[in-house]
């Protein structure tokens, strides 16, 4: 995706500090963005995209000005990269990568969608995998069993019991 914004980038700002750089080109429109909302916090977009490009595992944003005229953003989402490097990233724990051949798909697939949203509950896993609560209860009590993930909440029956990754230490 490409967004193009006419003019160019504020004089503070250059495309080597526009990371680690804050300012408002618009400081009246973050405010009331800010006020409805709609933003966080001022001056946090730039520093957002970056992270949020990050968290689902996808390059860098790209910045250019062309011809000194206008700020041109390129965002990349190469689908097959970014599921490459979620599962690197799942199968850095050691435990994970030990037990992840034994684990049939949807198995893998329940691994992996605690992981990426760091818990999910016997619903969560079971409108992901388009099963019945059964199955996804199977399924959990599997994974909890090879010692993959654990439960949070008051008992095994608490109908609000989350699931994680367990971290092993």
């Amino acid at each position: 995706m490409e967004i193009i914004s006419p003019g160019k980038l504020p004089s503070i700002i250059t495309l080597d500090n526009i990371k680690n750089e804050r300012y408002a080109r618009n400081p009246q429109i973050s405010r009331v963005l800010t006020e409805l909302g709609l933003v966080k916090e001022l001056n946090e977009g730039v520093a957002r995209i970056y992270k949020e490009m990050k968290d689902f595992f996808l390059e860098e944003p790209e910045y250019s000005e062309p011809n000194n005229m206008l700020v041109k953003l390129v965002l990349k989402n190469n689908i097959v990269m970014r599921s490459k490097r979620k599962n690197e990233n799942l199968l850095k724990d050691e435990n994970i990568r030990n037990n992840w051949e034994e684990l049939n798909v949807l198995e893998q697939k329940t691994l992996q969608y605690i992981h990426d949203k760091g818990e999910a509950s016997t619903k969560d896993i079971s409108e992901f995998i388009d099963r019945s609560k059964r199955t996804a209860i199977r399924i959990l009590n599997k994974l909890e069993d090879i010692d993959l993930i654990e439960w949070v909440g008051t008992s095994p029956q608490d109908p609000k019991k989350i699931f994680r990754v367990k971290q092993n230490k």
